[in-house]
């Protein structure tokens, strides 16, 4: 992701970290049917101070099987001297410097810091009523949510907001290398782990929900969390010549009704 130095002058941000947390590159399959509350990316709120993050990256190993991250869509960072821990694709927060020096198969060469993964998990395709018109059902298996329209999943969801500065979400909520980050707040008990699902409309998949369930936590403060969902599955398991769009929307129950933000969808980057 790009780097944004304004985070170290912002206030204290209190995000929810899952160490070594695996995924597989994106291939192209159908979508799995299946209990989807069981699919849901656990976030508990144990605070962590990340203004020493001045990135967010896709941690990679080239064909060759060197580490590398994939910062933007056309900037690679080669970290020298670091051992990866991770034993597939993570995405991460991360803090670097860069070096005096080129990398002969990155952007340029780096020196890890400091490195956190975030917690991930697939988004997923579901076949109910989502208000929208137009649009064309296709081949893929959707999930049963149990309820009949979007706005029913959406009213029985527990509110968040997402983080946003005037209607303009901060440097952690985007969509980039096939990923959609979200950065959102709600309050926490730190008893019971809260659950988040991002769902995509079958008939309108650029439409994305992200669905929170706090099961039953008490809530006793105000704190926020990050979370990873892998979005590219959605275009790359279509059986149609649909490519990708070129901007998503993601819809959310806030603390003041149904909102909605759209952002440009980044695509997945070459691998290397």
């Amino acid at each position: 992701m790009r780097e944004d130095s304004l985070l170290f002058h912002r206030f204290l941000v209190v995000i929810s970290l899952t160490l070594l947390f695996s995924l597989p590159s994106c291939v192209k399959e159908n979508v799995i049917s299946d209990v989807v509350w069981n699919q849901a990316a656990q976030v508990s709120d144990f605070p962590e101070n990340v203004r020493w993050a001045n990135a967010i990256v896709t941690v990679r190993r080239s064909f060759s099987g060197r580490n590398y991250f994939q910062l933007e869509d056309g900037v690679t960072l080669e970290p020298i001297g670091w051992d990866n821990p991770y034993s597939g694709e993570v995405r991460a927060l991360v803090a670097y410097s860069g070096l005096d020096r080129e990398s002969d198969f990155c952007t340029k060469a780096i020196i890890v810091e400091r490195i956190d993964s975030i917690e991930t998990r697939d988004a997923v395709y579901i076949d109910i009523d989502d208000g929208l018109s137009g649009g064309s059902s296709f081949p893929v298996t959707p999930v049963s949510t149990g309820f009949d329209s979007v706005s029913e999943m959406l009213n029985a969801s527990s509110p968040v907001d997402v983080v946003t500065n005037e209607g303009i979400p901060d440097w952690m909520t985007f969509s980039e290398d096939g990923y959609m980050m979200v950065h959102f707040a709600t309050f926490w008990g730190d008893v019971t782990r809260h659950s988040v699902n991002l769902y995509a409309s079958r008939k309108h998949p650029d439409h994305l929900y992200l669905v929170h369930k706090d099961n039953g936590d008490f809530q006793s403060s105000w704190n926020e969390s990050l979370v990873a969902f892998r979005i590219c599955q959605l275009y790359m398991s279509r059986k149609d010549e649909y490519s990708g769009p070129t901007s998503v929307v993601l819809h959310w129950m806030s603390f003041s009704g149904e909102k909605t933000l759209r952002l440009r969808y980044g695509n997945r980057a070459v691998e290397q």
